[in-house]
């Protein structure tokens, strides 16, 4: 036990000092691709306040640029926002001119009246993928664009796409601009305060400038609203160097003879006053109760998210102060209260990121975790807030918080104590790649570049890059398929996140292409997932997708490791590939899975196919998608990707969903840690009391009563259930050990999981009637209680007559011999031409994947076997039920007609 103590505590050391070393990876997302001088220009995804249409609302819109010398008529072009149907929506008989604009609002009206051209889909202010195709559903323009504050836009600068902060419908596109997302959140530099105010009669806002230069208010905010920031906006007005002006909140919305009226009144129901500067961050927010500003007396001064969760709050004053009246809270409005905590005067009190609310040892538990991106941390007094944080992107062994000035820095962690004289300004820029990664030619170079004075520093070999790795100074030439990564180093700054691109050259591929790369001894030798393939460790690998085409989707660094149990054996592995907290961000959002409801992940699974005994590579995908859609049951999408690692050709895989705790989150939309979660017979999330207890009520009570059965029903979705065991049985699964069981806390009733169905379909008369009956099936590793509860409800008339029923359906239209056969066609042909270079690959280990001929005589194989199951299901019908004639003819007596 002392040893295991020591192991583990060595692993944390080492995983700590990983992270001093490695930095974080936010996830990269291709943001554009323009083929021509026909361009999506700029795109508003949240228009409260900018455009209004003929009919007076305010509509999304795409704005199209026609940068050619001519004309173009758009009949036939397409746009859309789905990556997997490119005309969604196509352009009636309309011209943009040569060097001009043509607006398209996003209404989802789908019209073109008064002038106005409307599509029939709208846009997502969380951001999404847009792209514009000619009269061959050919891509020439597409853009991905994040999640989007309202009244600012995204767009083309003409050297990249960023986000306005001012949108400029049908005019060249504004000069101001971020890289980033736009956030109401984000703090703006300039020294301005809002020194005074008065209520009700006469009421006016002083603002005073405490820059040491004057300061011209055009363009920027006023309001008396956090929630609507933006309500007035200044004309060009100078406030001097170390002086104020009045505005007086009278609602005139005026400006004459020097006077500023705004177009708000300011009066006692109001609760903030807020001051935002040009490109809408925010300044100054004062905070109003019975006409007094609220003092903010206590202040967040640091935050940690990586290692240790903390939140510092520091007393700004020489008295002592209870915080009785104080809470702290996210952005998704969990709050704790701060009561019986009490900070001495001009000193700090540590609070910490937690599942629930909880004090120990003096220590208060928030009950909200602090996320490592966009989160902010939000300080109120008497409900009011009267601070809030950023706390942005972290690394490990870095906290961010307030120097002497209060300018938000980086600095080594210095909770309860006064923060470091010594800081980092921020990161260096992240580098840029010539070509973004995917297909190019041999002998191509590649050129790295930041726009300021960072140094820049890559490696070749998959490994993660230093200032100690090759420097950058000049293109690099590639010959061969390579996986490039580069960091950034500059003076008072944290390295950039790292950057890695992957090169394919002499080869391409009609599938999505998968990279992963790594330090070769995270791969190989004694401590190597590949070569010690029983070692159940995660190791840090950067993940990067690119589309069927080349282009890149997504990029990321997270962990992985390897997958599966007996499959662990077979020379091609299975891989976990997780996002993880301290290496960027906890999910990423790609559609990574086709015709998917769900964009958004935090793992998942690059599947080897198993031990797939009929080697055709695609069974357990065909059986999963015989199903979907037209049953009830929790089941992995499916991709077929090509993988890459460390530059070197891995073969083909099947990308699949990882069923755990985040699958049901995004699935049903589950809050974390509500969820009992159980795998075969241990939770793996929550507990097995209730299901413990759940099997205890059914094996001493009689489920053929109503009333028993009525409360059955209340404890287990009994259509999913049927479902399941439907499945399993038809497809003769024996190995059934692969079991997955869950039910929220709220909803309280258990579904079951379907996945790895590579031990199905081998034998054509397994007993159909299992496991609701009593019949033997071969080879069976089953958990047990599965067949007390199924048996013990088959013993209900009701159960029984929906189960029968429902197995009659599926009969006749799910399993039907052609359906299955086309699906196999289906993803057959999908795969085909990858196949050949994974037999290249891989042929020599698997006897029975020697040669195309092989594999397309493995394919004929499963689908006669598929003809013989429906044909013995049928045959066995009555005899593994024990049916009468009469029951026999009343479910199935038209099966097979």
């Amino acid at each position: 036990m002392r040893s295991k103590k020591i192991l583990e505590i060595i692993s944390i050391v080492v995983i700590f000092a990983l992270m001093l070393i490695i930095i974080v990876n936010v996830p990269i997302i291709v943001r554009y691709k323009n083929t021509g001088d026909l361009i999506i220009n700029e795109v508003m995804s949240s228009n409260k306040n900018v455009l209004i249409s003929s009919d007076g609302n305010y509509y999304d819109y795409i704005e199209i640029y026609n940068g050619y010398d001519y004309d173009i008529n758009l009949k036939g072009y397409y746009l859309s926002d789905d990556n997997f149907n490119l005309k969604k929506w196509s352009f009636p008989d309309v011209v943009i001119k040569s060097k001009s604009y043509l607006l398209v609002y996003a209404s989802g009206l789908d019209k073109y009246e008064n002038e106005e051209i409307h599509t029939n889909f709208k846009l997502s202010s969380s951001g999404e993928v847009l792209s514009l195709s000619d009269t061959n559903a050919s891509v020439i323009s597409r853009i991905y664009f994040g999640e989007t504050n309202f009244d600012t836009s995204y767009g083309y600068n003409g050297e990249d796409y960023v986000y306005f902060y001012a949108p400029t419908p049908n005019e060249t596109n504004s000069k101001e601009y971020s890289k980033d997302p736009i956030k109401n959140s984000e703090s703006s530099n300039v020294n301005l305060k809002i020194n005074r105010y008065q209520l009700s009669n006469n009421s006016f806002i002083e603002i005073y400038n405490n820059e040491d230069y004057d300061i011209d208010l055009k363009g920027y905010y006023l309001s008396d609203s956090l929630s609507n920031k933006y309500k007035y906006m200044f004309p060009s007005v100078i406030v001097d160097s170390k002086d104020s002006i009045i505005i007086y909140a009278s609602g005139l919305d005026k400006y004459e003879d020097g006077i500023i009226h705004t177009n708000f009144v300011l009066s006692d129901d109001d609760n903030e006053i807020v001051l935002s500067d040009n490109n809408k961050k925010e300044i100054d927010v004062v905070h109003i109760q019975n006409n007094n500003i609220i003092i903010k007396d206590v202040q967040i001064n640091e935050v940690s998210s990586i290692g240790i969760e903390a939140i510092e709050l520091k007393n700004l004053t020489d008295k002592d102060i209870n915080l009785s009246n104080y809470k702290i809270g996210d952005k998704s409005g969990k709050l704790a209260s701060l009561s019986n905590i009490t900070i001495k005067a001009n000193s700090y009190v540590v609070v910490y990121g937690s599942d629930s609310v909880y004090n120990s040892n003096g220590n208060l538990y928030t009950g909200f975790h602090i996320n490592n991106s966009t989160d902010e941390i939000y300080l109120y007094k008497d409900d009011i807030v009267i601070d809030k944080f950023s706390v942005g992107r972290m690394i490990s062994g870095i906290s961010v918080g307030r120097n002497d000035n209060g300018e938000r820095v980086y600095f080594t962690p210095t909770f309860n104590s006064t923060n470091s004289s010594k800081y980092y300004k921020g990161y260096s820029e992240q580098v840029n790649f010539s070509i973004n990664g995917g297909y190019i030619d041999k002998g191509t170079y590649i050129n790295l570049y930041t726009i300021n004075d960072s140094t820049i520093y890559y490696t070749l070999d998959g490994s993660f890059p230093t200032d100690k790795s090759i420097k950058y100074t000049g293109p690099i030439k590639v010959d061969e398929t390579i996986t490039i990564k580069a960091i950034s180093y500059r003076y008072d700054h944290l390295p950039s996140e790292i950057v890695s691109r992957t090169f394919i050259v002499g080869r391409t591929h009609t599938l999505p292409i998968v990279s992963i790369s790594t330090d070769s001894y995270n791969l190989y030798g004694s401590s190597g997932i590949l070569s010690n393939y029983h070692q159940n460790v995660n190791k840090i690998i950067s993940f990067e997708i690119y589309e069927k085409n080349g282009d890149l989707g997504v990029s990321f660094i997270g962990d992985t490791k390897l997958s599966g149990m007996d499959s662990r054996e077979e020379p091609q592995k299975s891989m976990s590939i997780y996002l993880r907290k301290q290496y960027g961000l906890k999910e990423v959002t790609y559609p990574f899975f086709k015709n998917s409801s769900v964009n958004t992940y935090s793992s998942l699974l690059l599947r080897n196919a198993g031990e797939d005994p009929k080697n055709i590579r695609i069974m357990d995908a065909v059986l999963t998608r015989t199903i979907k859609d037209n049953m009830d049951i929790d089941i992995q999408d499916y991709q077929p990707v090509v993988v890459y690692i460390n530059g070197s050709y891995y073969g083909l895989y099947n990308m699949r969903e990882k069923l755990n705790e985040d699958y049901l989150v995004s699935r049903y939309g589950i809050e974390k840690g509500s969820v009992d979660f159980i795998k075969y017979s241990d939770a793996t999330k929550g507990s097995t009391t209730d299901y413990d207890n759940l099997i205890d009520y059914i094996n001493t009570h009689d489920a053929s009563k109503t009333d028993v059965y009525e409360y059955l029903k209340t404890q287990i979705d009994i259509q999913e259930l049927i479902n399941y065991v439907i499945v399993q049985s038809y497809y003769g699964n024996t190995d059934l050990g692969n079991i997955r069981y869950w039910k929220s806390k709220e909803s309280g009733k258990w579904r079951w999981m379907l996945y790895d169905l590579d031990w199905s379909m081998w034998n054509s008369d397994i007993n159909i009637g299992y496991p609701v009956m009593n019949g033997n099936v071969p080879a069976a590793t089953y958990l047990n209680s599965l067949f007390i509860i199924t048996r013990n409800l088959y013993k209900n008339s009701e159960f029984k007559d929906l189960y029968l029923k429902t197995l009659s359906y599926h009969l006749k239209n799910t399993f039907n011999p052609m359906r299955m056969n086309k699906i196999v066609d289906e993803l057959s042909d999908e795969i085909k031409d990858e196949m050949p270079y994974h037999i290249e690959r891989w042929g020599s280990e698997y006897s029975g994947l020697s040669s195309m001929d092989k594999w397309q005589s493995n394919l004929n194989s499963f689908k006669s076997m598929i003809n013989s199951r429906y044909n013995s299901v049928l045959n066995r019908l009555k005899g593994d039920f024990n049916l009468t004639l009469e029951e026999y003819n009343k479910y199935f007596g038209d099966v097979g007609l």
